[in-house]
């Protein structure tokens, strides 16, 4: 474990938005995670970046795990996988062993552990179907513990995890996938139309959400973002136009997309300072020119958020985590 003070972590988001932390700990056991009484609080894991914004310098300390993530195979279907794996890294090894139920999750950025306490989704899917069980960390009581899907209370782009404010550290999780004689899920999106005649196998559904995530999204490595902004509003009937495309979640509330609430608004490339609303998908906001301060994406978060309520009288939430 190394502890470094009064650092740079701007690089530690793929935001690349520039801020300051006051210590940050490199750590790899559950043990060096017990030892961390004298650095600054709070305490904030932070796993790929892929979903955080540095609103400003940082005043407490950032735990960064580090080593080799690895998998383990238990069964036919079945995974023991180390919570600081890329996501990415998981999807593509079990759609090659021929594995459903991860390869539409193809292509997310960032760690399964930041997956699993948002929930993270695409095309359909959601990590928290996959899990079995997580080992976790308890930072409060210095404790680990084991506790299955339904204790995480999965959401839409939430978890226990997330709504409890960064108490616990996940270390490794169990995931079930299905195998290869289970349906294809593909459709979501053009998905199908992308496979065209190809038979979807894993591998083939994971191509093709490949291709349709690098159709309109910016590559982190190449153009500073956190993916989608905003949360997909779930609305009640009376805030329905004809036009509206909507997904009915059969509570009396429907799913609209926030990229067509932002596109109605004419906002595609959209600047203010270095920041911008991608011009081929308006959920994300990009840290256009590398230049872009917290300021700067902040004000176009606002400016966002403001003409989707004048025009709809719907608030967008962000999905992307605010430090």
């Amino acid at each position: 474990m190394t502890i470094e003070t009064n650092v740079e972590v701007g690089g530690l988001a793929t935001f690349g938005v520039e801020a300051k932390a006051a210590a940050l700990v490199r750590w790899q056991t559950a043990d060096d995670l017990r030892n961390l009484n004298e650095v600054p609080r709070p305490l904030k894991v932070v796993g790929g970046g892929s979903n955080l914004l540095f609103t400003g310098d940082f005043g407490g300390t950032l735990l960064l795990r580090e080593g080799p993530a690895e998998m383990r195979r238990l069964s036919a279907t079945r995974f023991d996988v180390d919570a600081h794996m890329a996501l990415d890294d998981f999807c593509a090894a079990v759609a090659e062993a021929g594995l459903r139920g991860a390869e539409n999750l193809s292509g997310i950025p960032g760690t399964l552990g930041g997956a699993l306490v948002q929930n993270a989704g695409a095309y359909g899917a959601e990590t928290g179907s996959l899990l079995v069980d997580a080992t976790l960390f308890d930072l409060q009581t210095g404790r680990t513990l084991t506790v299955d899907r339904e204790w995480m209370e999965f959401a839409y782009r939430s978890s226990r995890l997330k709504t409890e404010g960064g108490r616990y550290v996940v270390l490794s999780a169990r995931l079930e996938l299905l195998p290869p004689s289970a349906a294809a899920n593909v459709d979501y999106g053009n998905l199908r139309a992308t496979l065209g005649d190809a038979e979807p196998t894993p591998e083939a559904v994971r191509r093709a959400v490949l291709a349709t995530r690098d159709s309109k999204l910016p590559d982190p490595a190449t153009v500073g973002s956190a993916g989608s902004f905003f949360r997909n509003p779930e609305v009640g009937a009376e805030l329905l136009r004809p036009e509206m495309p909507r997904y009915d979640l059969g509570n009396g509330l429907y799913k609209v997309p926030a990229a067509w609430l932002i596109d109605q608004c004419g906002l595609k490339g959209t600047a203010v300072g270095g920041a911008a609303v991608w011009p081929l998908q308006p959920l994300v906001i990009v840290n256009a020119d590398g230049r872009a301060t917290a300021a700067d994406v902040l004000e176009l978060e606002q400016t966002i958020v403001s003409a989707v309520e004048r025009r709809f009288s719907i608030t967008l939430i962000p999905e992307v985590e605010h430090l």
